[in-house]
């Protein structure tokens, strides 16, 4: 079995040992690169190919959506994991607005990480509960706002309301009473709509209207 390859940035040396220990231990997961900053995951980037890198937006020599951004342009298909404290406030919104593939809290629990580098590798995008509890206030209390231009049907607001929650397709099936499947398909349908590809282009895009009214 192929394992997932991971690259690990943290500046907190006994902490990212002890996340490298545990991640060690499942079976399909391997650390293939560990640095304590940056500059030096940019370095080690140049001889070895992982499929996810998890950063800590404390990581020195570098702001951290400056890191994700420099990724994004040099190494387009190397999925990124922010995985740091859970106060940063309107810092999760930045952080998918500079196209991460998940933010994971470090009190979270480490389930959510193992689950988030799974669907990430696959393509996907994990937003934990905690996060989509943070987007949703930024939606409440943004003070530039603008009327939705796309025709959104209930079934869609709620839907969007959801992903914003984190929840998964099936669990999505059970609040609208319907199969994962047609979930998906509104998604979809979701996404033709308001022109986006992914999740994080769609809170982007969503994150500007007037939502007071859903």
């Amino acid at each position: 079995m192929t394992k997932i390859k991971l690259a690990i940035a943290d500046d907190h040396a006994e902490f990212r040992r002890a996340i490298v220990s545990k991640i060690q231990l499942k079976y399909d997961l391997e650390v293939i690169l560990e640095t304590e900053s940056s500059a030096e995951l940019f370095e080690q980037l140049r001889v070895k190919t992982p499929d996810i890198t998890l950063i800590d937006i404390q990581t020195p020599v570098g702001n951290s959506l400056e890191v994700i951004d420099r990724i994004r342009q040099h190494y387009p298909d190397l999925k990124v994991i922010v995985y740091s404290q859970h106060d940063l406030g309107t810092s999760v919104i930045q952080i998918y607005a500079h196209r991460a593939n998940s933010f994971i809290g470090k009190e979270d629990d480490l389930e959510e990480l193992f689950k988030a580098i799974r669907l990430v590798n696959r393509g996907g995008i994990y937003i934990t509960s905690k996060s989509g509890q943070i987007i949703q206030r930024h939606l409440r209390t943004a003070s530039i706002k603008r009327q939705c231009l796309f025709k959104i049907t209930e079934i869609e607001k709620k839907i969007i309301k959801g992903i914003f929650d984190g929840l998964t397709s099936m669990e999505l099936g059970h609040i609208i009473h319907k199969s994962h499947r047609t979930v998906e398909k509104y998604i979809a349908d979701i996404y033709r709509k308001t022109r986006v590809n992914n999740k994080i282009q769609l809170i982007k895009v969503v994150t500007e209207w007037d939502m007071r009214d859903w």
